[in-house]
């Protein structure tokens, strides 16, 4: 990323994503510290190192030596154990525009361990209350179409002060007062450190307090870890607060009536001073779920190593771990929720740390509960497809004989690479369409302003604004005729696979899109992409002057 680049191309104005709905914005979004005085802010409490902006949603964990760990639930509607949301990892400008292996958009899915039915039950009171109240996304406990499956996430980065009472067994002398530093993110810490503070606070918490956590039989209790990629982005991204399309069309979650100033400590160079060191957690407004700091502050290591993003697949080479959100030594193109970091987990001195890395984390547990078994095989047997099996199959067995893409020669793989360069430049097609259908709203929205009787030096800086839009919205013109082309050349390339290789690999394919859509039948999209490709392949077999870009994009853009 360039030094003078900060802000992502597709935010120099509010998008029409962001207009349309201001008025749907959840009231979490737009939660924000009050200001305090500068004695105040010099004299930090226990809450204050741990929950400075309580709200009636929190759900909260005892931690030794009095102090809490508060989280939010982040819920996902899904139908059945199997089901789960399928939405899109990473941006598509997060300041290093080229390097799309680094972040590049890419579909992945969450769902969350636990039913309502689960939780302890003063946790099932406040989620059903947040039902009545309307929580996003999340279905009525009560309906029969859909369940939520949620999890638990870290309300604040976690701060100095709860990492010293559960790693050191050092309790705050709150006589005495708490000092400057208890309030800050924990930072300077390894990944190791970080996974070994889950371990010590869950043991922590099954000897000292079992009961407030969520459990199933057998001893199978829920337990405190690093945060994966897919749910640490679907959390910062608004998570069930806010609609799909959002989570797909949107570098970060909406703003309302804010700045990126009031959301996240970053460096910008329009600000007349740089913050110089870590805010305390919570000082910012809170994203639409109720999380504070997930942009900038401190950087938040993850479970996951890092990956490359290639298309609808990370790559098979693993490296660091990844760290996510930014701090405030960053710009703002580097605290997108998109963005992600390969961290190596050493150097030559030991350990990887830095003073403005840190992390929250998320309470999960076991997918496979013995109580969950016999539920498990019947949505198995229900939506599992046989695929030519006997009705007698075991679960589990329409996986085991299923033909995967598992290409086994240079053919098949060739073919594979095609099908999946095609569907991921197909998709990219849409992806940039609907970014264009958003520039040419605010486009037409600056004109009508151009055409009011305002003052002059308004109307020169209006048209300057007019001409950036269309300027804009002729480089998405572009880069979807680009994509045309490079869609109609990777079709041309599928006819130099032997066609018995290359409909071997569509088969396999098909099968595996028909499979993933029979347990999540909302998300047909790349389904029905591919069979777009199909129609398109067979339409060049038999008359290759036929199939014209134009065409193209009227098929796939919806």
């Amino acid at each position: 990323m360039s030094e003078t680049k900060a802000y992502p191309k597709t935010r120099v104005w509010p998008t029409a994503a962001v207009l349309l709905v201001l008025m749907a914005t959840p009231l979490a979004a737009m939660d924000c510290p009050e200001p305090q005085r500068t004695l105040q802010r010099l004299t930090p409490t226990l809450a204050r190192a741990v929950n400075p902006n309580p709200d009636e949603m929190d759900i909260t964990l005892p931690m030794p030596c009095g102090a809490r760990l508060v989280l939010r639930h982040v819920c996902v509607a899904a139908q059945g154990f199997f089901g789960d949301l399928r939405f899109d990892l990473g941006c598509s400008d997060c300041g290093r525009e080229g390097l799309g292996f680094m972040e590049g958009r890419r579909k992945a899915s969450i769902s969350g361990p636990f039913t309502i039915e689960d939780l302890p039950e003063q946790w099932q009171l406040g989620l059903y209350k947040a039902a009545r109240d309307g929580d996003g996304t999340c279905p009525d406990p009560n309906q029969t179409e859909q369940t939520g499956f949620y999890y638990f996430i870290a309300k604040y980065e976690i701060s100095n002060l709860q990492w010293d009472v559960v790693m050191d067994a050092a309790c705050p002398d709150t006589a005495a007062g708490l000092t400057a530093a208890d309030p800050r993110p924990k930072t300077d810490i390894s990944w190791f450190e970080a996974v070994t503070f889950t371990m010590r606070y869950t043991e922590w918490l099954l000897e000292n307090a079992p009961a407030a956590l969520p459990h199933f039989a057998s001893g199978r209790f829920g337990y405190i870890r690093l945060p994966t990629e897919a749910e640490w982005e679907y959390a910062a991204r608004g998570g069930h607060m806010v609609t799909v399309q959002q989570l797909n069309r949107e570098e970060f979650f909406p703003l309302g009536n804010r700045s990126f100033t009031d959301f996240a400590v970053f460096t910008d160079p329009m600000a007349a001073k740089q913050p110089e060191r870590l805010a305390w957690i919570g000082s910012r407004c809170a994203n639409p779920l109720g999380l504070y700091d997930t942009a900038g502050n401190a950087a938040e290591i993850l479970l996951d190593p890092f990956r490359f993003s290639l298309g609808f697949r990370l790559h098979g080479a693993t490296g660091g771990f990844i760290a996510k959100g930014g701090s405030y030594r960053k710009r703002l193109a580097e605290i997108m929720p998109g963005r992600r970091e390969e961290i190596p987990f050493f150097l030559d001195n030991g350990a990887y740390r830095a003073t403005d890395l840190g992390f929250r984390v998320v309470l999960s547990a076991i997918v496979t509960a013995r109580n969950r078994f016999d539920m498990l095989d019947q949505e198995w047997r229900a939506k599992a497809p046989k695929m030519g099996q006997d009705e007698d199959a075991t679960p589990g067995s329409a996986l085991q004989t299923a033909p995967m893409a598992n290409p086994s020669s240079l053919a098949e793989a060739t073919a594979l690479a095609t099908i999946q360069s095609a569907l991921f430049t197909a998709e990219s097609m849409i992806n940039y369409t609907r970014r264009r259908q958003v520039m040419v709203f605010e486009l037409e929205r600056i004109q009508l302003l151009a055409r009011k009787s305002l003052p002059e030096p308004i109307l020169v800086s209006i048209q300057s604004d007019v001409d950036r839009a269309a300027g804009e919205v002729q480089q998405v013109d572009a880069a979807i005729s680009r994509f045309g082309d490079l869609y109609l050349d990777r079709l041309s390339q599928g006819l130099t696979v032997p066609e018995a290789q290359m409909n071997a690999q569509l088969l396999r394919m098909e099968q595996e899109l028909s499979l993933e859509e029979g347990f999540n039948e909302s998300q047909r999209s790349r389904l029905e992409l591919f069979m777009r490709f199909k129609e398109h392949l067979d339409m060049m077999r038999s008359d290759p002057k036929k199939l014209t870009r134009a065409l193209v994009l009227e098929d796939i853009i919806p």
